[in-house]
């Protein structure tokens, strides 16, 4: 319930949620991100007491080539605990994670390597849909330009009877004028 004055915290995405959007990028942005990503959670299991690996500033390299890029990265670093310090569309955006979640981290992991063969299985699934959509336009295609060959030999065929014909008929045609006892 929202109370006057007070806004309701934003609920938190699951990562399941946030792994199926990161997998809408493109190949290399998602490959970065996972990757990134991955690097960060297995940061966070094997120094949880540290705050170093618990900060990440938006200004930071990593995080503007990396994770800025991937559509769905934010969503997942907000499902595995960390929050958003300043604005989300500046530089000086920090994101601070106050305890780490075993529970969430683990999570955060398995979903990360679950997602990878997923993402390759997907993009073979596309790529054999495209091909087989080629193959059938390229078919389509095959039968049109037969269609087309058969319908201008068809065209020439009868061309060469008219052709024929006329000759038929001329050929008659000087045979009678040759013959003076022919009459029509």
């Amino acid at each position: 319930m929202v109370r006057e004055g007070k806004q309701a915290a934003p609920a938190r995405p699951t990562v399941e949620e946030a792994t199926g959007i990161l997998m809408k990028n493109p190949h290399a942005v998602f490959q970065n991100a996972t990757e990134t990503l991955f690097q960060v959670v297995k940061n966070l299991t094997s120094h949880p007491d540290d705050p170093k690996y618990r900060t990440l500033k938006r200004s930071s390299n990593g995080f503007s080539s990396k994770l800025a890029p991937a559509v769905g990265a934010v969503r997942f670093l907000r499902a595995i605990g960390f929050v958003e310090q300043g604005s989300s569309d500046a530089a000086d955006g920090v994101f601070t994670m106050e305890k780490p979640d075993a529970a969430l981290l683990a999570a955060g992991k398995a979903a990360l390597k679950a997602a990878v063969p997923e993402y390759r299985r997907l993009e073979e699934a596309a790529r054999t849909a495209e091909n087989a959509a080629a193959a059938k336009r390229l078919a389509e295609l095959r039968e049109l330009s037969k269609q087309n060959y058969a319908k201008r030999d068809a065209e020439d065929q009868a061309e060469r009877e008219r052709i024929m014909e006329i000759a038929k008929i001329e050929k008659w045609e000087k045979e009678r004028q040759k013959d003076p006892n022919c009459v029509l």
